[in-house]
Order: C-alpha cells, then structure tokens, then sequence
C-alpha cells in the first residue's frame, strides 16, 4: 500500500522545490514546434481524408432533404475523416504506451523520478497536446457532445504541464496519454457504425463484437487499471501542492490537478453508461 500512496516527506519535496519551475527555455521552445508539427501533421492527414469522403459520400448521396438531412449530409464526410483520424492517432499513442509502460516504466521508481524525471518519454504529452489541439476545433464543428469537449480541454491542460514545467509526472505519462487510448480504437468503429445506421442493420453481430470490446477495453483501461495508477498520481501531485510556497507553482499544480480530476470523473460517468449499455444488451434468462 505504500507505494500506491507514499507517505508525505518534508525533506523529499523540500528538496524537489529547489528545481526551476519550468523546464528550460530552449527545451520548450522546441517543444512548441513539436506540439504545431504534430497539430499540422494530423491536420493533413484529416484534409486528405477529408477530400476522400467527400468524393465518396458525395458520389452516393442524394439530392433533396430538409434542412437538417442537408447538414447532416454535409458533415458526414467530416465526421467520417475525423472518426478515421482518430483512430489512427489513438492506434499509435495505444501502442506506444503499451511498449512504454511494458519495458520502461518501472513500478518502484522513486518519487523524485516520478515528479521531476522521464523527460524522456515527454514525447506522449506533447503529442497528446498537438492532437487536442487539432481534435478540438473540428470536434467543435462537428458537433461533438459537451463532455468530449471537456475532455479536449483538460487533455491540453494536463499535456501542457507534463510537457513545459520541470514537476511534470511525466514517469505517469506513458499510461495516461498512451496506453489508455487503445480503448479508442474500437470506439472510432462504434462511432463509425452510429453514424451509418444502415450499417448495423447489415452487420448487427459485428457492431455488437465492437460494442463489446470497446466496453472491454475502456473498463480495463480507463477504470480498473486507471484507478489505482491515478490516485497515486493524485496524492503525489496533493503532497507537491501541500508543499508549495511558490505562487505560481500552486497555481499550476492547481490547474493540474483539477484538470485530471475533470478526466477522472468523466472516465467514472462514461463508464456507468458503458455498464448501463453493457447490463442492457446482455442475454437474459427466460421466466419459467
């Protein structure tokens, strides 16, 4: 138990605010190309998509409608490219964390490497800023729900700070802006099957095979492995918090943690709704 919540130590994070409180100015600099190259990157992988639905769609599509048949025919291509997208970002940050997580991040590492150390793997918060980046204002256009909207937002908050500021928790970041997004992938497909009905209606095994695994995945991932893993995060960053006299480090920290609270509860509240979905679709027993 202790090492999933460590006892507080004066002299440990007395010493762990003698660090700067943002990394260094060139690092970050370079670190901001980063995050626009990534945006731009996946923007150009959408646009091309993009062109692609839009000749498909718009081959098979036909003329007439009211008003709001014509929209949503109009943002079928975007949300067909953007689902696509999607699932080829979340495809590489998923297996990439998976390898992280699997052969280089320790579960003994020491607290001092958990907060300030790992700059190594500070690619995963970088990359995950550069896609929200780019995932926000399409998903915005789209029409995406209010939760994933805030989920978008405090993905660019929690990235910024693994990504700029020396007390990252970066030695987390593998399992948090990697490995989960594997869960994903089978929602893109899920999405995929919402947005053309006619699809379930031809293939209604396979839409359940990928309701079921993405219920599978998420659960696992975002809920059963997610919990302990955040609340040793979450005690860590309350200790550091705890610790602090810089005023700006509070405020930082601040941000961090509540943001990465906002995540947590969202991951709690979809998956009462993946249960409730799961409980509904399961066989039951006929009465006598």
């Amino acid at each position: 138990m202790t090492g999933l919540i460590p006892r507080y130590d004066p002299i440990l994070f007395g010493e762990i605010h003698q660090v700067s409180t943002f990394l260094p100015r060139d690092e970050n600099e370079d670190s901001i190309r980063c995050i626009l190259f990534i945006a731009g990157a996946i923007a150009a992988i959408h646009l091309i998509l993009l062109s692609v639905f839009k000749l498909w769609i718009g081959s098979t599509k036909s003329e007439g409608g009211s008003v709001d048949e014509k929209r949503a025919a109009s943002l079928a291509p975007w949300k067909a490219s953007y689902q696509l997208t999607n699932l080829l970002v979340n495809l590489g940050f998923g297996c990439l964390g998976i390898y992280y997580q699997a052969n280089h991040v320790p579960w003994g590492e020491s607290i001092m490497n958990k907060i300030v150390g790992y700059e190594h793997v500070k690619l995963f918060a970088v990359g995950q800023v550069g896609y929200q980046l780019w995932a926000l204002p399409i998903g915005m256009y789209i029409g995406e729900t209010k939760s994933m909207i805030m989920h978008h937002i405090a993905v660019i908050c929690v990235g910024s700070v693994s990504t700029f500021v020396r007390c990252g928790f970066r030695y987390y970041t593998p399992y948090f802006y990697g490995l989960i997004e594997i869960s994903s992938v089978p929602l893109s497909v899920m999405n995929a099957f919402k947005n053309n009905k006619h699809w379930i209606k031809a293939y209604p095994e396979l839409y359940s095979t990928v309701r079921l695994v993405f219920g599978i995945t998420f659960l696992g991932v975002r809920v059963v492995l997610w919990t302990p893993y955040y609340w040793s995060f979450f005690y860590l960053a309350s200790m550091l918090l705890y610790s602090s006299e810089n005023t700006s480090t509070k405020v930082i920290l601040t941000c961090f943690i509540s943001s990465s609270l906002v995540l947590t509860m969202l991951q709690y509240f979809w998956a009462t709704k993946i249960i409730s979905a799961l409980v509904k679709v399961a066989p039951k027993k006929k009465g006598n």
